[in-house]
């Protein structure tokens, strides 16, 4: 049971990976539906995975998370900003880069746009890894006031106002966060019942045909704060998430599902590479491709990066998450370390 367990999780990482890379394809109607749910995805599962330490192992707890987290970051933002520079001759746009990248936030965007994505995950652990300290009851009132706050800044002016990191963001994705944490035993024996599944497909196939039919108006976008609806928020990207899983685990008891599973093992170097891949390609090719080909390119190249890169213990350590030996990558669910 705990193999088909960890199978399932992995493949569910895997198809979050690839609608991650589908949204950033620049298709309208698959960005729109997709962003609902594939960021809140992510931190269900990450919350799923999360081992909380005791409080006097904080200080070092959190640095090894800072650590483990920021080191790809500033290793792949790196390496994106010297590739520009080979491509632009612009000093003036290499300093804007090493600004942007250090100050991250909604400053990130083109082919570091999904770098806030990081830095926002690494901020959710460590608030909640300080908040699992207290009581049951006082941790669901400090989430429930971080969700409310969320909101109120999405209502409010402060929507503009870029923090560094998108530390506000964080306040939002520690309600999906805990949600999985809290959840990591209940939602597989909620999603296992053998209704589940068709009940879950008639309900978000229900909100769908709800916004097509133009009943229902909805967006999702955490990194621009776009998350106005304060019961929606939770209820849509739950389902859908839940649904995710649902045929994630359904599909564990009958299929191997080795590729998702080693997608799902190694999100990394797609998490950070799908962008700018895609960037120098239609750069080079002077031309725009579609969505199969995004997403086919975005997948493709960062895994045989990944395979490359496993050979070496310095660029394991740098780009993977790990010190090399062909160890599976850090995902971006895992404890340890990693979309507009």
């Amino acid at each position: 049971m705990e193999k088909r367990r960890e199978l399932w999780i992995d493949a569910a990482k895997g198809l979050s990976i690839i609608f991650v890379v589908m949204g950033h394809s620049g298709d309208g109607l698959f960005t729109h539906y997709l962003f609902w749910f594939h960021v809140p995805l992510f931190f269900l599962l990450s919350g799923m995975v999360f081992k909380p330490t005791i409080p006097k192992e904080y200080l070092s707890w959190a640095w090894k998370r800072t650590r483990g987290l920021m080191t790809p970051y500033f290793a792949y933002g790196l390496l994106i900003t010297m590739i520009l520079l080979i491509f632009t001759f612009d000093l003036k746009s290499l300093a804007g880069n090493l600004v942007r990248l250090l100050y991250g936030g909604l400053s990130l965007t083109g082919p570091f746009g999904v770098l806030w994505f990081i830095t926002c995950l690494l901020f959710t652990q460590l608030i909640f890894g300080f908040v699992v300290r207290f009581t049951m009851r006082t941790q669901l009132l400090l989430i429930a006031s971080c969700y409310l706050l969320a909101h109120l800044i999405s209502l409010t002016s402060l929507k503009s106002f870029n923090l560094p990191w998108n530390i506000d963001v964080a306040l939002l994705a520690i309600t999906y966060y805990a949600l999985g944490y809290y959840g990591k035993r209940l939602i597989p024996l909620l999603i296992g019942r053998i209704a589940a599944l068709p009940l879950l497909i008639l309900l978000c196939a229900g909100i769908l045909y709800m916004d097509y039919k133009g009943i229902l108006s909805y967006s999702l976008n955490m990194k621009y704060k776009e998350y106005d609806a304060l019961l929606l928020d939770l209820v849509i990207p739950v389902l859908f998430s839940l649904l995710i899983c649902a045929i994630s685990f359904w599909l564990s008891k009958r299929l191997p599902l080795k590729g998702l599973g080693y997608l799902g093992r190694n999100t990394i170097a797609i998490m950070y590479l799908h962008l700018p891949v895609n960037y120098a390609l239609k750069y080079l090719l002077g031309m725009e491709y579609g969505l199969i080909v995004f997403t086919v390119i975005g997948v493709g190249i960062p895994v045989l990066i990944t395979l490359i890169a496993s050979y070496s213990p310095v660029l394991s350590k740098l780009f993977l998450g790990h010190s090399g030996s062909r160890r599976p990558a850090v995902s971006v669910g895992e404890s340890i370390a990693t979309p507009r």
